[in-house]
C-alpha cells in the first residue's frame, strides 16, 4: 500500500481513484439493467455476472473503507 510520501501528486492520485469507483459503480448499474432488461440472455453468464459483482463491490468497499483510513 501507498504512503503518502510515495504520492507525488495526491490531487491527481484521489481523482483516479474517484474516477475509478465512479466507473465500478456505473459498470454496476449497467449489468443490473441489463439483467432487468434481458433476463434470458443473463442466465447463461450467470457465474460472471456474480463475480463481476463480488470484484466491483470489493474494489468500491475498498475505496470507500480504506480512504477513511
Amino acid at each position: 500500500m501507498k504512503t503518502e510520501d510515495d504520492i507525488p501528486d495526491k490531487k491527481a492520485y484521489q481523482y483516479n481513484r474517484r474516477i475509478m469507483c465512479y466507473l465500478a459503480l456505473l459498470l454496476m448499474a449497467m449489468t443490473t439493467i441489463a439483467c432487468i432488461a434481458m433476463p434470458e440472455r443473463m442466465k447463461e453468464v450467470e457465474g460472471v455476472i456474480m463475480a463481476q459483482y463480488l470484484a466491483l463491490s470489493g474494489l468500491v468497499g475498498a475505496y470507500f473503507g480504506f480512504s477513511k483510513k
